[in-house]
């Protein structure tokens, strides 16, 4: 038996989304932030409250909060939204984000 590909990290699964989140959250409206990478629409969260402001400075949208919420509760929400959006996306690096798919 060849053991080679088994001894190779699986992509993605060595990484793993914090117990709990930061969304931006405009109450006005009642929408999260979101967000789109390399064509795929997400569910913008970050690991934490500081990095949810910059990106809501960086993107340029006033009047939002910040809402804690569990991993499983962003999920729930991620799934809510409307399409395109089928993604929950970890944004700490916007260069690199994960990608954690819920529909």
């Amino acid at each position: 038996m060849d053991t080679r590909a088994i001894e190779q990290p699986l992509l993605g699964l060595e990484q793993e989304f914090p117990e709990s989140l930061h969304l931006l959250y405009h109450p006005a409206s009642d929408r999260y932030g979101c967000y789109r990478y390399d064509g795929i629409h997400g569910l913008a969260c970050f690991s934490d409250e500081a990095g949810a402001f910059r990106f809501a400075e960086f993107i340029d949208l006033s009047g939002m909060t910040t809402k804690k919420v569990s991993f499983e509760e962003a999920r729930e929400i991620a799934k809510d939204r409307p399409k395109p959006v089928v993604a929950l996306m970890l944004l700490d690096d916007m260069a690199a984000p994960l990608i954690h798919y819920v529909k």
